[in-house]
């Protein structure tokens, strides 16, 4: 149940020895691993542009790895580097851009708060490297670490947050609230508390429906547009019902959806798995698939990967905004510039609008 990433590769691994019968509620496969064909209006060419899944590396993504070379689909290099953009004092620069993406705006090293910034950042990543060595249970969350060790609110509302919020898609004072052990574990396994070290991150050639459409072929049965109204375990296996009132028997089930999806889905959940599954809290966020460059850092020399927008200096708590520019993570040779942004539906020319 459900077509994700992880559906698909259990009906993927289970399908060489079992009838397997895939349910899913909406009418493609897929799940976060959404690629559009959009044709461009300039020169009549097609484009396969990504909305939700887009980069990959083989250090963190060894399974996902493995089934990509089961099934032959070839990947090719992305651009990882991300920049911020504040309304409020005018700062653009981009991380991992070098020198050029760091003084996009010369006049910024008259700016005495920028500088620290910079200075801060290396100490930021020694702290945090400290933390893990000497106090890896510590309970702390990063709005108190940020205190305790003495960072300055320029670094973290221009740095600190736009990091954890772009990374992790929510708001800015929910940033403040993660565990920082918890979220330095996740940045020093992906390369980012250190100037270097990152791994090579890939994109899927040709968009992440690549893989689906793969993975679909190996598939018994597949029932798109079949949401499931419950599930229902008994001694003989269990009996899985769909919206339209019918119920089929299965030998067993793998419930591959959010934990709060599979909650409701549950019939007779025990009282564990309701303290378990009930447990998980998610914010919702607007995505838009548009061609509008206006929410990216004017200086072009700032422009990223992933693109940090603040309204003002302490603005933008309520929500993220974060554009994503799906010409440099997919390498498209595009004439026009295609543009994945969360949060900013109020920014986007409508008529700019692809998705």
């Amino acid at each position: 149940m459900g077509a994700g990433v992880a559906g698909l590769t259990a009906a993927y691994v289970l399908g060489p020895d079992r009838h397997v019968t895939l349910y899913e509620a909406d009418d493609r496969l897929g799940g976060h691993a959404h690629t559009h064909e959009l044709t461009s209006p300039h020169d009549g060419r097609m484009h396969r542009v990504d909305s939700g899944f887009i980069v990959h590396n083989r250090r963190t993504y060894p399974y996902l790895l493995r089934l990509f070379d089961e099934l032959g689909v070839a990947t090719q290099e992305s651009e990882m580097s991300m920049s911020v953009r504040c309304e409020g004092c005018g700062l653009e620069y981009a991380g991992a851009r070098g020198p050029a993406g760091l003084l996009a705006r010369p006049r910024s090293l008259l700016r005495g708060r920028y500088l620290r910034l910079l200075a801060e950042v290396p100490a930021f990543y020694r702290a945090a490297r400290r933390l893990l060595a000497e106090s890896p249970e510590d309970p702390l969350t990063l709005g108190e670490f940020l205190d305790r060790e003495g960072f300055s609110g320029y670094f973290r509302a221009h740095f600190m947050t736009p990091v954890v919020s772009a990374v992790w898609s929510c708001d800015a004072a929910t940033a403040q609230l993660y565990p920082a052990a918890y979220l330095f574990r996740f940045l020093a396994h992906h390369g980012m508390l250190s100037v270097g070290g990152s791994p090579v991150w890939r994109t899927v050639t040709g968009g992440s429906r690549e893989y689906v459409d793969r993975v679909a072929k190996h598939v018994d049965e597949v029932r798109t547009a079949t949401p499931v109204r419950a599930v229902r375990r008994h001694a003989d296996g269990v009996d899985i019902t769909a919206e339209d009132g019918t119920t089929e028997s299965y030998d067993a089930v793998v419930i591959a959806v959010h934990p709060d999806s599979a909650l409701r889905l549950l019939a007779d959940a025990t009282e564990r798995e309701r303290e378990v599954l009930g447990a998980f809290r998610y914010s919702r966020n607007s995505t838009l698939l548009h061609t509008d460059t206006g929410l990216l850092p004017r200086a072009r020399g700032a422009r990223a990967s992933w693109n940090y927008l603040m309204p003002s200096c302490t603005a933008g708590a309520d929500r993220v905004r974060v554009s994503y520019d799906m010409n440099r993570l997919q390498r498209l040779d595009a004439a026009e510039r295609f543009v994945v942004t969360l949060g900013g539906e109020d920014r986007v020319d409508p008529r700019r609008v692809r998705w």
